[in-house]
């Protein structure tokens, strides 16, 4: 992929990205391990668990400087709307129209990947409203095998006591923590077995994850330990 189809880090998202990860420094304890395992160049998709409404600027906060890309998020549609659609639009953030179908999300991440960006995709597709790894919505490993890029599974620790879905009153000074984990490619073979294949691939992602989250938010998954 040519640099110049990269989405880099300009002045104000980079400013975003600080202002985030001040605020956070203020509200939570944040632990961050692994950043050095980002690509330093390439599309690549980066695959977090997701337990609170605090996970994409705790992401976006700490992996863009990083990264010295602008990782694009994928949001709902309904949430461009006023000043929040202005300030989401200005953050790259791309809309997927609620209740649309898997190709409609497919074909918006699929033009950014093409262009050697960097993709910000919650296999979960929505928050994990008990904390735990929930089942993945198929797309995450398909998307990365039809463009040929790797995925970097990302695990999100502690933000639901910070920042509880439901609305429940927030706890400061609660530990955070956010791994990233190898790079990897998932490989799967064509035929009859394709969609199998990619089921078993989408477990080992949610596998990869849980071995990067503390044990009470892994669910019933098992970490993934390589074998």
């Amino acid at each position: 992929m040519s640099p110049a189809g990269e989405a880099r880090l300009g002045a104000w998202p980079a400013f975003v990205a600080w202002l985030c990860r001040t605020i956070l420094r203020i509200l939570v304890r944040v632990e961050v391990e692994g950043l050095e395992r980002l690509p330093p160049a390439g599309a690549c998709i980066i695959a977090p668990n997701h337990i609170s409404n605090a996970d994409p600027p705790l992401v976006g906060g700490w992996l863009a400087p990083a990264l010295r890309r602008r990782p694009r998020f994928l949001a709902k549609e309904q949430l461009f709307t006023g000043v929040v659609g202005w300030f989401l639009r200005g953050q790259g953030v791309i809309p997927v129209r609620a209740g649309g179908s898997d190709i409609d999300a497919y074909r918006a991440a699929r033009t950014h990947l093409d262009a050697g960006e960097v993709l910000v995709i919650f296999p979960e597709g929505t928050r994990s409203r008990e904390g735990r790894l929930r089942q993945p919505r198929p797309g995450v490993t398909l998307l990365a095998t039809r463009c040929g890029v790797p995925i970097v599974p990302v695990g999100v620790s502690g933000t639901d006591a910070f920042l509880p879905p439901g609305g429940k009153r927030p706890r400061f000074r609660v530990r955070v923590i956010v791994r990233v984990g190898d790079p990897w490619q998932p490989e799967v073979a064509g035929g009859a077995d394709r969609r199998a294949a990619l089921a078993a691939a989408d477990a080992e992602l949610m596998r990869r994850i849980a071995a990067l989250v503390e044990p009470r938010h892994r669910g019933a998954w098992e970490p993934w330990t390589g074998a």
